[in-house]
C-alpha cells in the first residue's frame, strides 16, 4: 500500500535534485551575464556554452553533471585540471531536493505546490548568489515579487491581493527608509536596492504584518553570522560588506515554519 507513495516521493526528491544542478548553473552564470560587457539576453548567457570547469574552461561530460554523486565520485575535484569543485554544487542540489519533497508532501501536486515550490527554489538561488556576489539579480526579484501577488489572486487566503500589494509597499519602503537615514546618518548605504526588492517580494507573499518580524529575526541572524565569522578569525569592520540577503531569507524560512516565533 505504501510502495507508490514512497515511489512518488522518490521520484520528486530526483526531480529536486537535477533542477538543483540547473541551480547551480544560474547561480554561476545569472551574475556573471549582470557584469559582463557583452550585450546578450539573459537567456543565452545562462544557455551558452555548455557546462565548462571556470578553472580549465574544459567542457564537462554527461556523468559529470549528475548531482551530488559526480561531486563525490570525483572528490570534489575537477575530471581534468583537479581544480577545487565548490561544496556549494552538492548542497544546492540536496537542498533542491529537500526544497521539492517539502512542497509535495506539503501540498501534493496542486498549484499551491508549484507556487511554492517556485518561491523557495528562487530564494534557494538569490541565497547563494547574493552571499557569494552581492548580488540580488531584478529578474528573480522581480518575478517573485509578481509571483507572490498573482498567488494572492489564486488564493487570497491568507494573504488577498490587497494585502499582498500593500506587503510589498511596507516591504520595499521600510528597508528604504532604514537605508536613508543610514546613509543621511554615515554617507553610505547600509543596503542595496536588491535587499529592498527582495523584501518587498516577501511581504507580497506573507503581507506586512510578517515585514517587522523578517528584519528582526534577519538582523539576528545576520550578527550571528558576524560573531561567527570573527570567532573563526575573519577581520570584520563597520566597512566590511555583509551581505543581507541571505539573512532575510533564513529568517524568512524561520517564520514560514513559525509565524508566531515573536
Amino acid at each position: 500500500m505504501t510502495f507508490f507513495p514512497s515511489l512518488a516521493y522518490l521520484v520528486v526528491f530526483i526531480f529536486g535534485l537535477i533542477f538543483g544542478s540547473f541551480f547551480n548553473v544560474l547561480i554561476h552564470r545569472i551574475p556573471k551575464s549582470i557584469q559582463s560587457p557583452k550585450k546578450e539576453s539573459l537567456f543565452s548567457a545562462i544557455s551558452f556554452p555548455k557546462s565548462y570547469c571556470p578553472k580549465c574552461k574544459k567542457g564537462l561530460f554527461v556523468v559529470h553533471n549528475l548531482p551530488i554523486i559526480s561531486w563525490l565520485f570525483l572528490l570534489g575535484k575537477c575530471y581534468f585540471c583537479k581544480a577545487k569543485i565548490s561544496i556549494r554544487y552538492p548542497l544546492v542540489e540536496l537542498f533542491s531536493g529537500f526544497i521539492f519533497l517539502f512542497c509535495f508532501w506539503q501540498y501534493g501536486m496542486t498549484a499551491e505546490f508549484f507556487l511554492w515550490l517556485i518561491f523557495f527554489s528562487i530564494l534557494l538561488i538569490l541565497f547563494f548568489i547574493d552571499l557569494e556576489t552581492f548580488f540580488l539579480p531584478d529578474c528573480l526579484t522581480i518575478p517573485l515579487l509578481l509571483i507572490g501577488i498573482f498567488k494572492s489572486l489564486l488564493y487570497p487566503l491568507p494573504i488577498d491581493p490587497i494585502n499582498a500589494i500593500v506587503g510589498g509597499l511596507v516591504g520595499f519602503f521600510a528597508l528604504f527608509i532604514t537605508n536613508a537615514i543610514y546613509k543621511f546618518w554615515k554617507g553610505i548605504d547600509g543596503f542595496g536596492f536588491g535587499d529592498f526588492k527582495l523584501l518587498a517580494a516577501l511581504g507580497a507573499w506573507f503581507g506586512a504584518t510578517l515585514i517587522i518580524p523578517i528584519i528582526v529575526v534577519g538582523a539576528l541572524v545576520a550578527l550571528l553570522a558576524v560573531g561567527l565569522l570573527s570567532f573563526v578569525g575573519k577581520r570584520l569592520n563597520l566597512q566590511t560588506m555583509i551581505p543581507f540577503g541571505p539573512a532575510l531569507i533564513t529568517a524568512t524560512i524561520i517564520i514560514y515554519f513559525n509565524p508566531d516565533i515573536l
